[in-house]
């Protein structure tokens, strides 16, 4: 035959338990700032990563133009434009493109 439970038992059952729940929403809320903590971490390596890219190109471009800084940005653009829509720059642009895997998506620097 089963026993029934008393009042206190079931008292320090729900006790036990509310003590448990809160051990886990603990253990959650460390869970929660950890991966925040790494989103934010990865965040930053991308943006690293992104201000060094810009940095690399910025420097190819000083490169390449001769006097640059005698030019405003708007018309360093406009140098850029023009060099991009040569028949020169589709076909080379092309040759690269296709020998990359575009949905691939490899991050080259």
């Amino acid at each position: 035959m089963k026993k029934e439970k008393t009042l206190q038992e079931v008292q320090e059952q729900i006790s036990e338990l509310q003590e448990e729940k809160e051990k886990y929403d603990v253990k959650l809320k460390q869970l929660q700032n950890q991966g925040k903590k790494l989103e934010k971490l990865a965040n930053e390596k991308e943006r690293k990563r992104r201000n060094h890219r810009l940095i690399q190109r910025g420097l190819i471009v000083e490169r390449l133009v001769k006097n640059l800084l005698m030019f405003t940005n708007d018309e360093v653009e406009e140098l850029l434009k023009v060099a991009t829509h040569t028949e020169e720059y589709r076909q080379a642009y092309e040759e690269m493109i296709n020998g990359k895997d575009i949905e691939d998506e490899t991050i080259i620097e």
